[in-house]
């Protein structure tokens, strides 16, 4: 019986302590290579989600389901606004415990992937899971996404843009992910003050899952994008409601045709829906 950590209360039913999906075929099916990587992923959250916060006490036998797989849904946008040319540098905004963009890292090791946190506890987790899995496309922002804008940059004397910058992995250029199932040194995120255009907005893409309401969200991913960028957001059956009422603030951000797209999560799996926004 797992008890709930909110209050230490028993949740009431037994738990599975295996996850559902555990050899499952559908996970290669989804995943290929990256599943290797996803596995380390896989274990850490079993292990130490629920203590450190990161999953609920009732996803313990459907991390697969809930949060991996469920991330993994963003792929295939991914490939499809890079096959239109749209270029690999992603900003993932409210990273949180790494979905969906730590799951995308490790499904397009072609990208360049920033997650931006301002949690310094969830940064912390993020580091360590970039070092585990060995990921080597992935940065860390402990900021807020309004904070990278580059508007909001606070300029030096020099005339140079000073941030503050959370640097969780040596950066080796934006390679594969070489071993993919290498568990790297445990470093935790470092943060150091650097001079320069650290946050590297505007990006190419924005993702996010189930960050905050569409009228919040689009001002703050659709200014880190260029003019033909593309925010991707993760979200749920409210999706197109989400659109209608945000309609004001799509445009103000100058954005065009919002749209919403039923994503596959899997073979027999409950699908989720992504919102599409491009950047004029």
């Amino acid at each position: 019986m797992i008890k709930d950590a909110g209050n230490g209360a028993s949740a009431g039913m037994d738990l599975p302590q295996t996850d559902v999906l555990e050899g499952n075929r559908v996970l290669a099916q989804v995943l290929g290579d990256a599943l290797a990587p996803l596995k380390v992923f896989h274990e850490k959250l079993a292990r130490e989600g629920i203590e450190r916060g990161i999953i609920g006490p009732r996803d313990q036998g459907i991390i697969w389901e809930r949060h991996i797989l469920n991330s993994a849904a963003i792929v295939p946008f991914v490939k499809e606004a890079l096959a239109e040319g749209i270029g690999p540098r992603i900003a993932d905004v409210g990273s949180g415990g790494g979905f969906p963009g730590i799951v995308l890292a490790a499904c397009m090791p072609s990208c360049d992937v920033t997650l931006i946190e301002p949690m310094e506890r969830r940064v912390l987790w993020l580091g360590e899971v970039i070092d585990e899995m060995n990921l080597e496309n992935v940065t860390v922002l402990r900021k807020r996404a309004e904070e990278v804008v580059p508007s909001s940059k606070k300029v030096d004397k020099s005339g140079r843009r000073k941030v503050r910058r959370v640097e969780n992995h040596p950066r080796h250029g934006n390679s594969g992910m070489g071993g993919s199932n290498h568990r790297g040194s445990e470093r935790g995120a470092n943060e150091s003050e650097i001079v320069g255009d650290s946050s590297q907005a505007p990006y190419d893409m924005v993702t996010c899952r189930a960050v905050a309401p569409m009228t919040k969200l689009t001002g703050w991913t659709l200014p880190l994008l260029h003019a033909g960028g593309r925010l991707i957001a993760l979200k749920g059956r409210s999706a197109e409601a989400e659109i209608d009422k945000a309609a004001k603030e799509i445009k103000k951000n100058h954005g065009m045709n919002p749209r919403v797209c039923e994503a596959p999560v899997g073979p027999g799996l409950e699908e989720t829906h992504v919102v599409l926004v491009d950047k004029v």
